[in-house]
């Protein structure tokens, strides 16, 4: 970085500096990108062409306008995320660096700035890459599948098999050697909220809520086979989030995730289910309740499978899912629990934000239209439903939308919603489009977009406190036999 900084100081080329210093133009180059560093008699011709002294050179110390550089470099998250986790080379960001350092430096620190103005963490970075990953990749990963595949096979499970909570139990405790404990945490408040703690040892260790439904147990167990069969350490400890580490832990989870649904809902089956669903000529809503119940499966698992699997084997690429869940009455419909966009534009940022606005805004509606139903059937039902609209480009749009009652979980307002830009070639496939049972005017005012608040951006709470009570369980359970009752 100095070199490069002084040479670009003196409005020196390459070739300059190289006749100057008797240092060839390639060598130069190496030096300059971090590949080579130079033996002492080249950094003495090169103090002297540039008109330096050796010891400035080689000093550890940086003059004021290179010290930005250091500091963003040596931020953790710069180091976790852009050199470990995703190979970013180290030299070429200094290069980049050196060639307009206050400028550069300026500009990532005010990013930071900004996010620590809003009280963004690293988390809510962490969360906002792996929607990027997922988008990058359409929501489908063929290891994961491949995974999957490989389990069943190990496993003796056959394709047309649905496994209960039991049977995924008994797999982690033969084939893993875990310890499953089902507790209401009654000796650990803080904890109570939480479905459940993992703890490391010589034998796992997986206490879970006795609150849980049979489905939430299912994507619990799966997902603990995903990361024992993945070979997974870098993970999450309890569920949900008490503490976020690094991207490896966000990204490890939402693998682990993955290879849970599709081990759940097994692809083979469920592709003919959808093909047959797209191919009713009337719309039906009691055809997704159907499915719910035939793969014993929650809406959100359902749908989350659904976003793997339609824009791989159905070419619905323009697809997003959203979630609002919230145990208090006052926050429904105002946080987003879980989001994700698939977008075939992916330069044009103002498109973006306008479309996912469109998105958030339609979504919201149609819930709100499904949660006053749900009032007038006094909390019983899951309600399924479905909006036909057209956002300010033009496109049409069909959203579909569940809202499933949980009150095991004093949860009366869980919704999940996936919906997808009607394309020309996404229209030949659906059948049920011209149905007039479908809504197709719009739903409500716009203006309600800019009161959306993603759970992302929220602040843990009781950060410290729930950590200290989650070392003081791990504690506990690693030193007793009888476990936590």
């Amino acid at each position: 970085m100095k070199l490069k900084k002084l040479r670009s100081d003196s409005k020196l080329s390459l070739q300059e500096l190289s006749a100057k210093s008797g240092v060839s133009v390639s060598y130069l180059n190496e030096i300059e990108n971090g590949k080579k560093y130079p033996k002492p008699d080249k950094i003495n011709e090169l103090a002297r062409a540039l008109n330096t002294t050796y010891d400035q050179l080689v000093s550890l110390k940086i003059n004021k306008n290179l010290t930005p550089v250091v500091q963003v470099l040596n931020l953790k998250i710069i180091n976790d995320f852009l050199f470990e986790t995703f190979g970013v080379d180290k030299s070429l960001l200094m290069s980049m660096m050196a060639s307009a350092p206050t400028r550069l430096s300026a500009l990532i620190n005010s990013v930071f700035e900004i996010a620590r103005n809003y009280n963004l963490q690293e988390e809510h970075f962490y969360f906002s890459c792996l929607r990027s990953y997922q988008e990058m990749n359409d929501n489908y990963f063929d290891d994961i599948e491949q995974a999957v595949e490989n389990f069943r096979s190990e496993a003796g499970i056959d394709h047309p098999e649905l496994l209960t909570s039991d049977q995924y139990a008994q797999l982690l405790k033969d084939k893993f050697n875990y310890r499953l404990e089902e507790t209401d945490f009654s000796d650990f408040p803080k904890l109570r909220g939480f479905r459940s703690v993992f703890i490391k040892g010589e034998q796992p260790a997986l206490l879970y809520n006795n609150r849980l439904t049979e489905q939430q147990k299912i994507f619990l167990f799966g997902k603990e086979i995903g990361f024992a069969y993945m070979k997974i350490d870098k993970r999450p400890m309890t569920t949900s989030w008490l503490k976020v580490e690094s991207f490896d832990h966000v990204l490890n989870n939402f693998r682990s995730s993955y290879f849970a649904q599709a081990l759940h809902v097994n692809k083979n089956l469920l592709l003919p289910d959808l093909e047959k669903f797209f191919a009713n000529t009337s719309w039906n809503p009691a055809a997704l309740v159907a499915l719910l119940e035939k793969y014993n499966t929650s809406p959100e698992m359902l749908f989350q499978r659904i976003s793997n699997l339609l824009p791989k084997y159905f070419g619905f690429n323009e697809l997003y899912f959203i979630r609002y869940s919230s145990k208090e009455p006052t926050k429904h419909m105002k946080e987003i629990s879980k989001e994700l966009h698939l977008s075939r534009n992916q330069v044009d940022l103002e498109y973006i934000i306008s479309e996912q606005n469109y998105r958030r805004w339609i979504t919201k509606n149609l819930v709100r239209y499904l949660d006053d139903k749900h009032a007038e059937s006094h909390g019983k039902n899951t309600l399924v439903d479905a909006v036909i609209s057209k956002n300010e480009e033009g496109e049409d749009y069909l959203t579909i939308s569940i809202l499933r009652p949980m009150p095991e979980l004093n949860n009366n307002a869980n919704s999940v919603t996936v919906g997808f830009v009607l394309t020309d070639s996404v229209k030949k496939k659906i059948n049920f489009l011209n149905d007039p049972a479908l809504n197709i005017e719009k739903l409500g005012p716009i203006a309600e977009l800019h009161f959306e608040t993603p759970f992302a951006l929220r602040k843990m709470r009781d950060e410290e406190m729930k950590q200290a009570e989650y070392d003081r369980l791990a504690k506990e359970v690693q030193n007793s036999t009888a476990g936590v009752h």
